[in-house]
């Protein structure tokens, strides 16, 4: 990458913040920040931003604000999902009924 060429891409900060003061100032940092284009803090200590941004540079500005910021998730928009570990459903084991042909009757 060059500088100022990104990838689209949404980073996941952890941000435990009680003041709301200082969630305040950390949406302002991310909201003037160059190339965000989506913000989410529905999450409880999560802060979502997606766009064309320097997530380093980022993370640097928040620490000045609040210094116990760290990146928890990573996802470029531009590749698809992808499951990394698929979930196998077990087959169930059929156990065949015993065969009556071998049986003797005795009467």
């Amino acid at each position: 990458m060059q500088n100022g060429s990104f990838q689209q891409e949404k980073v996941v900060f952890k941000l435990d913040v009680f003041d709301e003061r200082i969630k305040q100032r950390a949406m302002k940092v991310v909201c003037d920040f160059p190339g965000v284009t989506l913000i989410d803090v529905k999450e409880k200590g999560k802060l979502k931003v997606s766009g064309e941004f320097d997530k380093f540079q980022m993370t640097k500005k928040l620490k000045k604000i609040y210094k116990y910021v760290d990146i928890i998730a990573l996802e470029h928009d531009g590749e698809p999902k992808k499951n990394p570990d698929p979930v196998k459903k077990p087959e169930p084991i059929v156990k065949k009924a015993p065969s009556f042909r071998r049986w003797k009757i005795v009467s």
